[in-house]
């Protein structure tokens, strides 16, 4: 869950743990019933989807990485310890 607004992501183990969805599906860690059934909670408790893919890519705002971090991400701005 976002620190900013109704923003979820739904990961395989930790968050960068799998490369994404279809990596975890392929790598038959995720099923594709379970995954539907989280998405369609999320979604109709208000939540927007974000791909953990996309929160993957560096960010390049201000931010106070994180001293565990190497990079900044648009994780650790979404769902990290900065804000």
């Amino acid at each position: 869950m976002s620190k900013f607004g109704s923003l979820a992501q739904i990961c395989v183990e930790n968050p960068g743990a799998l490369l994404g969805r279809e990596d975890a599906q392929a790598e038959s860690e995720l099923d594709a019933a379970d995954f539907a059934k989280a998405n369609r909670a999320l979604t109709d408790l208000g939540y927007v989807m974000l791909p953990e893919e996309l929160l993957e890519h560096d960010y390049d705002g201000p931010s106070k990485l994180p001293s565990h971090a190497q990079r900044p991400s648009w994780w650790h701005r979404f769902c990290g310890t900065f804000g």
